[in-house]
């Protein structure tokens, strides 16, 4: 079973204390619904607004619970009234520990004077390169919650050039279904992001990571240990994968989208390839969720490869990039 909240740490924030706030929760467009899905769960959350890249939502609870959830990736208060936020005893600010470290971001000509009035009136520490608050504008002023941030949560990992967006990751994973002993793979691990979240998102049996370069594969077996996530993380041509057939019961894989890796004339060799060792190497209904924006090739390639079918697509909004997570199952049967 895919696990849908994580275990947070929380450092520079008392994650157990009941705060009561006016909170934006900003995601990766295409995340939102499974944020909102979150959300509902929780008893101390209240939807009062919903944004493409986003919610805002009362919440009444721990932080910890909050903080719990993967699918956002920043937390920041609503400053419609910036004194009374800051101030309130029972505000998300009054739960950070320690005296408040903070920056203002250009916000216009109120920068200045709201940077000496925190400083002040609250005693804040304004410090640019270390802060637990970050105020910047978005929609009106908002005051950004570092301790909240998703690597301050969930543990900072060594990165590829074009390694998947965590939030996009924990979606990915949720959508895989993985249950629990099974064999997952990631052909084109890179730095192991989707295997590690794969490990503390499910309880899979064996989890496997291939590249083709050796310092990715060697860079994601370590931060499989950092995260101490069980896993096996090997040089490998997603083309050729060393496995015996029908072995895999999921796949998740950010594959080379022919911008920052490789490029459209590669992908016209590797996705029909690919797509047909994964087709090999998958089980009786088994299950890939494969992440690209080279989508038109990606969809005419799955079409050509007898025994898979795409069953769902996610899009994303990222900067300067709009890819998609496919849902694409094995309709091979048993033997």
């Amino acid at each position: 079973m895919t696990h849908t909240r994580g275990t947070a740490v929380l450092r520079g924030v008392d994650g157990d204390r009941d705060v009561t706030d006016r909170l934006l929760l900003r995601t990766v467009p295409g995340a939102v619904d499974y944020l909102f899905e979150d959300l509902r769960a929780l008893p101390g959350a209240v939807v009062v607004a919903r944004r493409p890249d986003g919610l805002v939502v009362d919440w009444s609870g721990p932080l910890r619970e909050l903080a719990s959830i993967r699918y956002f990736a920043t937390c920041a208060v609503v400053l419609d009234d910036v004194d009374a936020r800051v101030s309130a005893p029972g505000g998300a600010v009054s739960a950070l520990t320690g005296p408040v470290r903070f920056r203002v971001a250009p916000v216009g000509e109120e920068r200045w004077e709201l940077r000496d009035r925190l400083v002040e009136k609250y005693g804040w520490v304004n410090d640019s390169g270390d802060w637990a608050v970050n105020i910047d504008h978005d929609q009106g002023l908002i005051a950004e919650l570092g301790p909240l941030f998703y690597p301050r949560r969930f543990g900072e990992l060594t990165r590829a050039p074009a390694s998947t967006n965590p939030v996009v990751a924990a979606v990915m994973v949720r959508l895989a279904k993985i249950e629990p002993g099974q064999v997952v793979l990631d052909p084109c691990c890179g730095a192991g992001t989707l295997l590690v979240t794969a490990g503390q998102m499910a309880d899979p049996g064996v989890l496997l990571g291939g590249d083709l370069r050796d310092r990715w594969a060697m860079a994601s077996q370590e931060n499989l240990a950092a995260r101490r996530v069980p896993g096996l993380a090997l040089m490998a041509d997603a083309t050729m994968l060393p496995l015996p057939d029908a072995s895999v019961d999921r796949v998740v894989a950010n594959l080379p989208f022919g911008k920052r890796i490789g490029s459209h004339a590669d992908n016209q060799r590797l996705y029909p390839l690919m797509l047909r060792e994964l087709r090999r190497v998958l089980r009786p209904k088994g299950r890939a969720v494969l992440l690209t924006e080279d989508k038109r090739l990606f969809t005419q390639s799955v079409q050509r490869t007898h025994g898979l079918r795409v069953v769902k697509e996610i899009e994303f909004t990222r900067p300067g990039a709009h890819p998609s997570a496919y849902v694409v199952t094995s309709r091979r049967s048993g033997r």
